[in-house]
């Protein structure tokens, strides 16, 4: 299954990419407010280009227009919790680490599958999430608000993910199509890991960096469809 591939392919990636500064400090509760509305801010100017693009990439290619539905679209959750900081959104500036992101979705524009790679690890992400709105909510003293992009979609969440899954799973890619779909999920995690840094690193650089510290049970135990993890 592609979804299998996906996961099985990119674990270290993704296991990086859940260490990197921003995350950690989410999921431990230790970002200061300011901190977080910070990330809502850069997160704001990186989705709304890719679901901009994921627009272009649902016109061009009909297949993804089976997979990627308006609601998966998380720019306007994160407009939401903006709202509610009181960002203003026209004042947003990209850091070194969003501005390579932005470049890299305009840089793949014109290519559906890898767009739909992209696509795939962000929402992947909600289900991880959902765990970390909890934490948020608790540090920042909040109710509902300010952790919609998050938790965008509730109680449903995991029902969701699995239909997108089972839908992608189902797809008649070839095996081409199928590698476009795998580098950007691969692009994903290099680029959200990125994100942290001044100065941006290949996926081999990373992966040579933090080689010796990964642990692939510890990543599976903890991204097990029976067991309630904090990362999705």
């Amino acid at each position: 299954m592609l979804t299998k591939r996906l996961k099985d392919d990119n674990w270290a990636l993704h296991q990086i990419a859940e260490r990197q500064e921003t995350p950690g400090s989410l999921i431990k509760g230790q970002m200061p407010r300011e901190g977080y509305v910070g990330m809502i801010a850069q997160q704001i100017l990186v989705n709304r280009v890719l679901d901009d693009a994921m627009r272009d990439a649902i016109k061009n290619d009909p297949r993804v227009g089976e997979l990627v539905l308006e609601e998966q679209m998380l720019s306007p959750y994160l407009l939401e919790d903006a709202a509610f900081f009181g960002i203003d959104v026209d004042a947003i500036e990209p850091n070194p680490g969003t501005a390579r992101f932005i470049e890299h979705i305009e840089a793949h524009r014109d290519q559906p599958l890898h767009l739909l790679g992209l696509h795939y690890v962000r929402l992947g992400a909600c289900n991880g999430n959902r765990f970390v709105a909890r934490v948020v909510r608790k540090a920042y003293e909040l109710e509902d608000q300010g952790t919609r992009y998050l938790d965008p979609y509730g109680e449903a969440q995991r029902e969701k993910w699995m239909e997108f899954k089972n839908a992608l799973d189902a797809m008649a890619f070839d095996d081409a199509e199928q590698d476009q779909v795998f580098d950007g999920t691969r692009a994903a995690y290099v680029a959200a890991i990125n994100l942290d840094l001044d100065e941006a690193m290949s996926g081999e650089a990373l992966l040579e960096q933090h080689g010796k510290t990964l642990d692939k049970k510890a990543f599976e135990e903890g991204h097990s469809v029976h067991v309630p993890s904090p990362h999705g």
